[in-house]
């Protein structure tokens, strides 16, 4: 495992990520595009192709995050490795809680937009909240925050 700098670090991560993410964006238009061409009727054989690489570059990001946090100080590492497994956490487990409020019909299913399209928003926000207050109970300032795409002041 080799370290670098944060900055070097940082500036590896951003260069790759704002293309996977544009990737990603592309591919989730692409998809209803798809769709409204076979009058949203389309095959089994054309859609699975197209749910999978609609989601491959989300697969991306876990490995630039990955390989963010093998190449930062032991500080940015701990933080960030902190708040994956809480942002992993508290995402499975209101996943998993609100499945069983579905399965038990407390709340019902959304026929437009299944629930499961929100885990990952889900925990992209809970690991970033989870690594700001890691950052803070850490004794550091807002200034000086440091998450990936996050320059150190």
């Amino acid at each position: 495992m080799s370290e670098f700098t944060f900055k070097q670090a940082n500036k590896r991560y951003r260069r790759l990520f704002l293309p996977v993410m544009v990737l990603y964006v592309a591919l989730c238009f692409a998809g209803p595009g798809i769709m409204a061409a076979f009058n949203f009727m389309p095959p089994a054989w054309v859609m699975a192709p197209v749910a999978i690489l609609s989601g491959a570059p989300i697969a991306g990001v876990f490995w630039l995050l990955g390989r963010f946090v093998t190449e930062t100080d032991e500080y940015t590492r701990t933080v960030q490795t902190q708040a994956l497994l809480t942002g992993g956490g508290v995402t499975f487990s209101l996943a998993v809680i609100w499945s069983f409020l579905e399965l038990y019909q407390v709340v019902p299913r959304s026929k437009f937009f299944p629930s499961m399209m929100m885990v990952g928003p889900a925990f992209f926000f809970f690991y970033g909240m989870s690594a700001f207050v890691q950052h803070r109970r850490s004794g550091g300032s807002m200034r000086d925050f440091s998450g990936p795409g996050r320059e150190k002041a």
